[in-house]
This record gives C-alpha cells, sequence and structure tokens, in this order.
C-alpha cells in the first residue's frame, strides 16, 4: 500500500489469535528492519508513528477488535503526507465560553469540510501521541478508538467534536486535534475550568487616620480570581494623583489620605464565570476642627429680659468636645442658652471646639453683647419760649438713661447745625442766635440706642417782633364824590399781632398818629383831592360833586 515517502508498512494478517507483524521502514531499510508487534488479542492497540519501542499499550476506554487495531495501524500508517494548498480549513469553538469546574464542555470544530476520516484529540498543544485522548474514525466507520490520555469523561461524536464531562480543574490545558482529509490539518485551542470564587476579605477592615497621613488596603483574593476592582461607596475608584494600585490591583494606596477619601470601601474579584465582593471596610479620616462659627453673629444688641440661644458649627471628624467662655465663665456643650438677660450679660463671648482624637482645637471669633433698657420719654426745657427777634435762645433735652444718640426736630423735620444753630458736642443742647422770624416752630429732641427710639412732647418757641411794613388799603391816591363811602384797611407783619387805629382821630397805642386830613367844601366845576395828595388836572362834568373825605 501507498505511504509516507521513505515510510512503508506491511501488515500480514493470520487466522484469529495468530502473530501480526507490522513492517515499517524509513530511507532504505535493510531487508527485514522493522517492528515486532505482540501477539494482538482483545484490549490491545497499536500505537502510531516511531517514536516508541513497542507500539501496543492497553487503553482505558471501550476496547478495539483485533482486527479494527490492526486496521487502524494501517490507516495511521498509509494516508499519503499533506500536500501543499490541500489542508482543509476550519476552526474550534468551545460552548459553553467559559468552563465551569464539574460542569461539561464541547469542542466543536466549525467549517468542517466532507470527506473526513478521521479526528484525533490531543491533551496537549500537539498532536503528540504520548497524549492522545482518542481518535474518531469516520472512514472506515470504526467510532471512538480511545488513547492514553482517555479519562472516561472524554466523547468523541462523528462531526469530530470533543465533548468533556465533570470538569477538573486540571483539564486545564490546551488541546490539539488532528484531522485526516485525507491530509492531516492540525488546530489548537487552551481550555481553563473556571472556579465559582468565594467572597474576598479587605484588610484592613476598618481604620481611622488622620489627615494628610497614608492608607493602605489589601484585597485576599480567593484562588481562581483573574481580576480585582476597587469601589468606594460602590463606585469603582481609579488610580490617580494620590490613588495608586498595584500591578495586580490587589493593594491599593491613597497618599495623603484627605476628608473626601473617608467611606466604605470593597474589593470585587472577577473570572468568566462568577463575580464576588468582599465586605465593607469603612474608613474614617480624622481631620479639624475647622474655623467655629458662632450662631447668631454678633455683635448683638437686645433688650433687658429676653432670651438669647448661642449655638455653633465646626467642621470636625470626630465630632469635636466645645466649651463656652464669658469672663471668668466656662459653660460647657454645643449651645447655651441665656433666659432673661440683664445688663451683666453683656461682653464678649469665645466658643472652643477640641477634636478628641487628634487634641487639636480651634477658637470662635469674638461675639460681643450688648443688652440694653428700652428708653423712656425724654424731654425739652423750657417748655415753651418767647423771645424777641435778635435775641438768642437755648433748648435743653433730658435724656434717659441708655442714650446713644440725640436728634433735634423743628415741626417734625430734623434741623442741624448752621451759621445761627449749634448743637452742644452730645446734642444735647440746642442753641439760636441773632433768632429770626423763621425760627418759630414746634421744637422736640428724639433719643435713640441699639434697640428703641422716643421722642419728646413739642416746645413752641413763638419770635416776637414788628410791627413791620404797614400797610393802608385800598392804596391812594383817591379821588371820590363828596359824601360817598370809603373803607380803609391797614395791615402790619408783627407778633403778636399790633391793633390798628384807622380813624382820623383814632391813635394806636405805642404809634404816632399823622395829622387829620382837611376837608374841602363842594365848589362846583373843581375836584377836591384828599390831603397829601396833588390834584389832576382834567375836565369838569357838569353835575359832579366832588368830596375828600378822611380816613
Amino acid at each position: 500500500m501507498r505511504g509516507h515517502p521513505g515510510l512503508s508498512a506491511v501488515v500480514t494478517l493470520a487466522g484469529a489469535g495468530t502473530r501480526a507483524t507490522v513492517g515499517l521502514a524509513r530511507g532504505s531499510p535493510s531487508p527485514g528492519e522493522g517492528w515486532a508487534v505482540p501477539s494482538l488479542s482483545p484490549g490491545t492497540a497499536v500505537g502510531r508513528g516511531p517514536g516508541r519501542a513497542a507500539m501496543g499499550h492497553r487503553t482505558r476506554g471501550p476496547q478495539r477488535s483485533s482486527w479494527s487495531a490492526v486496521l487502524a495501524a494501517a490507516l495511521l500508517l498509509s494516508c499519503p503526507p499533506p500536500a501543499p494548498g490541500q489542508a482543509p480549513r476550519f476552526t474550534i469553538r468551545q460552548d459553553p465560553e467559559a468552563a465551569r469546574l464539574g460542569g461539561d464542555v464541547t469542542f466543536v470544530l466549525e467549517l468542517l469540510p466532507s470527506g473526513v476520516v478521521s479526528c484525533a484529540w490531543h491533551r496537549a498543544p500537539t498532536a503528540t501521541l504520548d497524549f492522545e485522548i482518542f481518535t474518531y474514525f469516520k472512514q472506515p466507520e470504526l467510532g471512538q478508538q480511545n488513547g492514553p490520555a482517555y479519562t472516561k469523561r472524554e466523547t468523541g461524536a462523528a462531526d469530530c467534536s470533543m465533548r468533556i464531562s465533570r470538569l477538573r480543574l486540571n483539564d486545564t490545558s490546551a488541546y490539539t486535534v488532528a484531522v485526516r482529509h485525507p491530509t492531516i490539518t492540525t488546530a489548537s485551542i487552551n481550555l481553563t475550568v473556571h472556579v465559582p470564587l468565594t467572597q474576598p476579605a479587605v484588610t484592613p477592615d476598618n481604620v481611622t487616620v488622620t489627615e494628610n497621613t497614608t492608607i493602605t488596603l489589601t484585597c485576599c483574593s480567593p484562588p481562581g480570581t483573574e481580576t480585582v476592582a476597587w469601589l468606594r461607596d460602590g463606585a469603582v475608584v481609579s488610580a490617580g494623583s494620590r490613588l495608586s494600585l498595584s500591578l495586580d490591583n490587589r493593594t491599593l494606596t491613597v497618599q495623603p489620605v484627605q476628608r473626601g477619601d473617608a467611606g466604605a470601601y470593597a474589593c470585587q474579584v472577577s473570572n468568566a464565570i462568577s463575580t464576588n465582593r468582599s465586605d465593607n471596610a469603612t474608613i474614617t479620616v480624622v481631620y479639624g476642627p475647622d474655623a467655629v462659627t458662632i450662631t447668631p453673629p454678633g455683635p448683638l444688641d437686645l433688650p433687658v429680659g429676653s432670651l438669647l440661644t448661642l449655638t455653633r458649627t465646626a467642621a470636625a471628624v470626630p465630632a469635636p468636645l466645645y466649651t463656652w467662655f464669658f469672663g471668668e465663665t466656662r459653660h460647657p456643650g454645643a449651645s447655651w442658652v441665656l433666659n432673661h438677660l440683664s445688663v451683666a450679660h453683656a461682653g464678649g463671648y469665645v466658643c472652643q471646639a477640641l477634636n478628641p482624637h487628634s487634641g487639636h482645637g480651634q477658637n470662635s471669633s469674638w461675639l460681643e453683647l450688648r443688652v440694653w433698657k428700652l428708653l423712656t420719654q425724654p424731654a425739652v426745657t423750657p417748655d415753651n419760649v418767647t423771645v424777641t427777634e435778635n435775641s438768642t435762645v437755648t433748648l435743653t433735652c433730658r435724656s434717659p438713661p441708655g442714650t446713644e444718640t440725640v436728634a433735634w426736630l423743628r415741626d417734625g423735620a430734623v434741623v442741624s447745625a448752621g451759621s445761627r444753630l449749634s448743637l452742644s458736642p452730645d446734642n444735647r443742647t440746642l442753641t439760636v442766635r441773632l433768632v429770626q422770624q423763621g425760627d418759630a416752630g414746634a421744637y422736640a429732641c428724639q433719643v435713640s440706642n441699639a434697640i428703641s427710639t422716643n421722642r419728646s412732647d413739642d416746645v413752641n418757641v413763638t419770635i416776637l417782633y414788628g410791627p413791620n411794613g404797614v400797610t393802608v388799603t385800598p392804596p391812594g391816591p383817591l379821588w371820590l364824590r363828596l359824601g360817598s363811602r370809603l373803607d380803609l384797611r391797614c395791615t402790619a407783619a408783627a407778633a403778636p399781632p399790633a391793633p390798628l387805629c384807622l380813624g382820623p382821630r383814632q391813635r394806636q397805642p405805642g404809634h404816632r398818629q399823622p395829622p387829620a386830613p382837611r376837608l374841602w367844601g363842594p365848589q362846583p366845576g373843581r375836584r377836591v383831592p384828599l390831603p397829601g395828595h396833588q390834584p389832576q388836572p382834567g375836565p369838569c362834568r357838569r353835575g359832579r360833586r366832588a368830596a375828600a373825605a378822611a380816613g
């Protein structure tokens, strides 16, 4: 029969139970050179190719008959060598993609051409006889013939697939299939048997560190772990400026630690078939206290008898211890309630925060508290004033205790110091020099402090002046008929109002009267002027009478 160049096989078959000889020759063998195969009895198989002193061995799977064994050996040795360009192309697909310990896996040959003679599977990266699992013969249909690496868990099929049941960890290996078509083509695949991962653990499990120091966490991962990831408060963390990871991600280091690094840390391990996560390891970062703030902020102005509650805020971990200071008084606690404030409560308050872990302390700023009494009504003296024009008037505000500011008002409007009006340094005295008519009015003083305002009753200031600008209405000169009526009105600016005398013979007290007017008798055709006026020339009308009247 035909074989590999330089390799010949002669199979001599005798009757059942007789000896069979397989002669092999390489190159130009000497006559009679070859290997002797022991008597083929049930359970004896024939191996392939050189490299073994004895070609017969006992299998651990289904037993071959002597005839099938001899035929298998003949087929193995008689196939022609691969010819360039004739090797079929196919791939191996693993199902499922991830093999689980105790489960099953199948290697399926895809794109396998028709006319395949046999398929031989090996637990090795190459088609090595010592690691042959089985050969499945399709032509002739001899089925599965097991090899030395067979473990009773491998099953072949006519489509050249191989199924491995009840996977073990030592099944993790490279697997190679050799396909005859009739040339030999091999392909390999790596199998990894995965173990469901147990729960990892993070050490140390709970850590308290001071801000700006270093923290290192380690993930104790179970066997079979392929990847490790770190989480903080459930979110994946990655290496950064202050956070570093070891090459296998099993160690996490933060340097320097900041307060934002606090949280619940966990490591998560994974392989192809499972994922598991550790319990949380709590990281506490000690810091502070930062600036202490008092509420309400100062300065505070409150009335006597009121209630005041002082509270504080300070960022710190753990919660700081607080102490309040007021003079020689110390008050522990986060707040201080002051009931029924009195003037004795006025002063400066300070709160101190102390970190019990680090011993670091921080004081608040100074809070000033001022306690005031409600102002009673002030009074202005003298209460009513009458002065003569161009003289001086002085008013004084009698302010109650607790007054901070004093203001003066005239007719409800605030008055300020000027050329004739001056105020004392404390505004309690108002002086007006060269009093004028416009300075008259209702004066009051208004007192204030931080919590109240009060105003005095009005004080009336009267300015005596005049009379000034005496005028007579209607103005002259007047030309009237003799015997007619004339009403004259006399006015003058004065305070208090001055009595006026309008009759020719009536006198005003304190005033010089002009001489009484003279009356002229009627003269036909002539006008009669009033005294002190020159008559105006003009024609006389017939029947008109002129008369002069004295007012």
